[in-house]
């Protein structure tokens, strides 16, 4: 079988993550980048060797050459874009979310099945092998029953740049509403906490939760520090998200300063999973203590990037037809139904119950 020719649809930051995943990969090549801002278009193209770039998201759907696209552009712009995709017969991976509307995600999901094509959301927390341990030793009945989750959720200030939100050049679309469909990090954090509930216990019953807005530039409004709490259906068990922002804390880091602390409480023990970007975090990344033991499991080589590069790579299987894409359309639509819930439960300053478990 010929390589898999994948078209990047947006040059921003996040690029250099999913591009990670081409650079050893003998099954895909990445042959086009499309971005209105020409300048970055040609600076990635050269740097990743494509071989054209466009400026106009129609030119490069009509280039028959091209078999998959990954759409890496703000969010409102997921659900049109996935859906141009895939009538022009190509296949798609989105990042997070598929959509920032229950009716746009019906049209993704409604487009996908007539397409035939392969159509991905990209969840990189999925593929981050810790997490991924540490469901198997629940799976296991390693610490009992579930009862709790806890997820501490920390952004600090990178030694890159990227997310130091009070210089005003750094993502200005990130701080209108309408380009996020909602407020900064509810994608970013909130999405990402459900994506780790439902993977690691199960569906949600009902969401509260309390936040404050921090400004950290003029006419800009971070969403922290934010507490969110949530009843997991037909379970007793429950889950928290704790959201802080701490612009003095330096984490070095040519990423996101994104750095999530995960423990799941059971009747008998509990499990922590350390995700983060900073490379001074030395511990291993999953730990199980039970009654007066304690176990660590994996290595820190078990990096930020390998989870990018694991879900790329899922993605190139997925259009090959080797294997299943691990979030498909309807599982994301599950997501962004418990992430609307949370930014209702934000608004409304009350909890939200969800149909049906969500």
């Amino acid at each position: 079988m010929s390589k898999l020719r994948v078209g990047i649809v947006g040059a921003g930051n996040i690029a250099e993550l999913h591009a990670l995943g081409y650079e050893k990969e003998n099954r895909a090549e990445i042959v086009a980048i499309c971005d209105p801002d020409e300048d970055a278009a040609i600076r990635r193209s050269l740097v990743w060797g494509a071989k054209v770039y466009y400026n106009q998201f129609a030119d490069m759907l009509a280039d028959q050459s091209i078999d998959a696209v990954e759409i890496l552009t703000p969010n409102y712009l997921h659900a049109s874009q996935v859906i141009q995709a895939l009538q022009a017969g190509k296949h798609v991976s989105v990042e997070r979310p598929l959509a920032t509307t229950i009716e746009d995600a019906d049209k993704v999901l409604a487009a996908a099945k007539a397409s035939g094509k392969v159509f991905q959301v990209f969840e990189p927390c999925l593929y981050y092998k810790p997490l991924l341990d540490a469901r198997n030793l629940i799976d296991a009945g390693e610490i009992g029953t579930p009862t709790g989750l806890r997820i501490d959720a920390v952004i600090g200030r990178s030694e890159s740049g990227l997310w130091n939100f009070d210089n005003p050049e750094v993502d200005p679309w990130r701080f209108d509403s309408n380009s996020v469909g909602g407020s900064p990090m509810l994608y970013e954090v909130g999405y990402q906490a459900f994506c780790i509930a439902l993977f690691l216990i199960g569906s949600v019953e009902k969401v509260n939760v309390w936040r404050s807005m921090t400004e950290v530039a003029p006419g800009r409004q971070l969403d922290t520090p934010t507490v969110a709490m949530w009843k997991h259906f037909q379970q007793d068990s429950y889950g928290t998200l704790n959201l802080t922002y701490a612009p003095e804390r330096k984490m070095r880091s040519s990423y996101f300063p994104l750095e999530l602390e995960i423990q799941v409480s059971g009747t008998r023990g509990d499990i922590r999973v350390i995700r983060s970007s900073d490379l001074t975090r030395i511990e291993a990344p999953v730990e199980l203590h039970r009654s007066n033991r304690r176990v660590s499991y994996g290595q820190k080589s078990s990096t930020f990037e390998d989870s990018f590069i694991r879900a790329t790579q899922n993605f190139i299987g997925a259009c090959r037809g080797e294997e299943e894409p691990l979030l498909r359309g309807v599982e994301a639509k599950q997501l962004l139904v418990l992430t609307l819930a949370f930014a209702e439960a934000a608004k409304r300053g009350r909890a939200i119950t969800l149909q049906h478990g969500g």
